[in-house]
């Protein structure tokens, strides 16, 4: 009987655990994602969705989809060519005034109203021919600004300046001599000679006004007396504007050379071998791109040890500004200063 008793409540006491456990039973948490099932962050344009897998998510709302990735170069857009300026006035930072000076630049980019009559970038010469690869005027910046004082004083008085010639490459004054070898007129670059032109600091002009050309004592290369400085063969209004023209060019830095009127070379020198080599642009483009294996470098100074402040990939297109020995003056966007000129190229 007693061993009865024990089983019966040995029974109900299983019964009573059983009981306990069904009704207390502790939910088993959700597996933590894999770290593969973790997705990339996706990039739009307003925010930064995360998603995963094999987990829940938030739900974030969007503007914009994301933006898809080219699926070749090709297919990229084409970076856009920079705009022609003006010539700064201001020197990139770090570089000397008097530096600047020395550079060939485009002079109708600090006169855009000067009257130009480029006349060997025409047929209108003695050689009958083009003797420029180009068809604008470029000079000293140094020499720019002492044009620029002339032409203000001449405006004054009713009269402006017409441009006739300006920088010179050396491999037109062979042109020029061999079509007329007179040393007297057409300066000898056979032999390591050049012309004055060739400095980037000498000038052909003549005046202007009221729209026309005034009496001068010739015209332009006139290879006889007529076109020196001694104006008692010429008509006394021809006399005068010659004697006008070489006050006011004198008075602001320039001297002139007896034996042509027009002729006025500043009173700096410089040196011919900065600029000798300078390949200008065809045709008045000053648009270049970049040619080398990946990129070139845009330096605060005209030296290749100089810092660089950024730099150009191969094909971008930069605006070229002014020009010195083996360098040039660019704009690339924002940025402002020098590339090695041999790894440029005309953009046509």
């Amino acid at each position: 009987m007693r061993k009865k008793m024990l089983l019966l409540l040995l029974a109900l006491l299983v019964l009573m655990l059983c009981a306990c456990a069904n009704g207390a039973q502790t939910p088993t948490p959700a597996p933590t994602p894999a770290p593969e099932d973790i997705a990339e962050p996706v990039t739009t344009a307003s925010v930064q969705v995360f998603t995963t897998v094999g987990g829940q998510s938030a739900s974030v709302e969007v503007e914009d989809e994301p933006a898809a990735e080219p699926e070749s170069e090709e297919e990229a857009a084409p970076t856009p060519m920079p705009t022609p300026v003006p010539l700064p006035e201001d020197a990139p930072s770090g570089e000397n005034t008097a530096v600047r000076d020395l550079e060939l630049v485009r002079v109708l980019s600090y006169m855009p109203d000067l009257q130009v009559d480029l006349k060997y970038a025409t047929e209108d010469n003695y050689t009958h021919k083009v003797v420029y690869t180009f068809d604008e005027p470029y000079l000293r910046l140094g020499t720019v600004r002492k044009l620029i004082q002339a032409q203000a004083q001449l405006k004054e008085r009713g009269y402006e300046l017409v441009l006739w010639d300006a920088f010179r490459p050396n491999e037109a004054q062979f042109i020029l001599f061999d079509a007329f070898p007179h040393g007297n007129y057409v300066a000898n670059p056979y032999g390591g000679g050049h012309s004055s032109h060739t400095n980037g600091g000498t000038v052909d002009v003549a005046l202007m006004k009221d729209g026309e050309l005034c009496e001068l004592p010739s015209g332009f290369d006139e290879f006889s007396a007529l076109g020196d400085r001694n104006y008692g063969d010429v008509s006394a209004e021809a006399a005068s504007n010659a004697r006008l023209l070489e006050q006011i060019m004198t008075a602001n830095g320039f001297t002139g050379y007896f034996g042509e009127w027009w002729h006025y070379s500043d009173n700096t020198g410089y040196n011919y071998a900065d600029v000798e080599s300078a390949v200008l642009p065809e045709h008045g483009t000053r648009v270049y791109e970049s040619e080398c294996n990946e990129y070139i470098n845009i330096r605060k100074v005209a030296n290749t040890s100089a810092e660089a402040i950024g730099n150009i990939p191969d094909g971008e297109q930069m605006v070229v500004l002014s020009y010195l020995s083996d360098f040039c003056l660019i704009q690339y966007g924002e940025l402002t200063g020098y590339v090695n000129a041999h790894f440029i190229k005309p953009v046509y």
